[in-house]
């Protein structure tokens, strides 16, 4: 992972950089939203929900689950398509990358929801479960690089495949989820509270940056995995040969 890294290092982040710009475009759009008519400029977020209707309360969590999920998934998508390139050996193209990433697009809403909505469930309730379900489809963006299937058919893809490397793939998705709550506790909440509105719509931009780079390496260890998974198939006995 490393090595690939480092090898196209400024190509990974432009990349994902493009997709992570959309989501702090689109979660400082829903915390605009969400702290609009608020003339205090002190306000505590619990309250602010409180005060918000269903209405609001439901258009801020659909907000929230597209404006991180679907910039995810295109990141993703960026990244494991350069490390797909990087293992075959063939030429790099950030315009190619970020067209593959365009067309990509509508499927990522999908995923959004068959993904992104069940992790953001799970964790809600614990941090442990939405990194269960994060990792159970972790290998799903790499399938959709290297294999060409459909949507709910890449799903089911990675799912089988990542049973194969469920706990490599579990060991991932916790260090770079836990590397971003600790950054947001220890830096974001502890420097940036709640207490003034404009910081409210500032924080969520903010754990983007660290969050970026998690990403690429992360997903540069997913396509690897994806490589590893695929070896441990069972092979598919040659023509003529007997059963028994």
């Amino acid at each position: 992972m490393a090595r690939l890294f480092a090898a196209q290092a400024r190509l990974y982040y432009l990349s994902a950089a493009v997709p992570g710009l959309l989501g702090v475009a689109a979660l400082t759009a829903v915390s605009l939203y969400m702290v609009r008519g608020v003339t205090d400029p002190h306000v505590d977020s619990r309250e602010l929900w409180s005060a918000m209707s269903v209405r609001q309360q439901l258009i801020a969590i659909v907000g929230l689950i597209f404006g991180l999920w679907t910039p995810i998934l295109l990141a993703a998508r960026a990244v494991c398509r350069i490390t797909a390139e990087q293992l075959s050996s063939r030429a790099i193209d950030l315009s190619h990358v970020l067209i593959d990433v365009a067309r990509f697009f509508p499927a990522a809403i999908l995923y959004t929801l068959l993904i992104g909505l069940p992790s953001t469930i799970g964790g809600t309730i614990f941090f442990v479960p939405g990194m269960v379900v994060a990792s159970l489809f972790a290998l799903v963006v790499p399938v959709t690089v290297n294999e060409n299937l459909g949507v709910v058919p890449a799903l089911k893809r990675g799912f089988v495949l990542g049973g194969h490397v469920f706990i490599k793939n579990l060991v991932i998705v916790l260090a770079a989820g836990g590397a971003v709550g600790l950054f947001k506790i220890a830096l974001i909440d502890r420097f940036f509270p709640d207490a003034f509105k404009v910081l409210f719509v500032v924080k969520f931009a903010l754990i983007y940056a660290p969050a970026l780079l998690l990403l690429v390496l992360s997903n540069i260890s997913f396509t690897l995995l994806y490589k590893e998974a695929r070896s441990r198939e069972p092979q598919a006995p040659a023509p003529g040969t007997a059963q028994r």
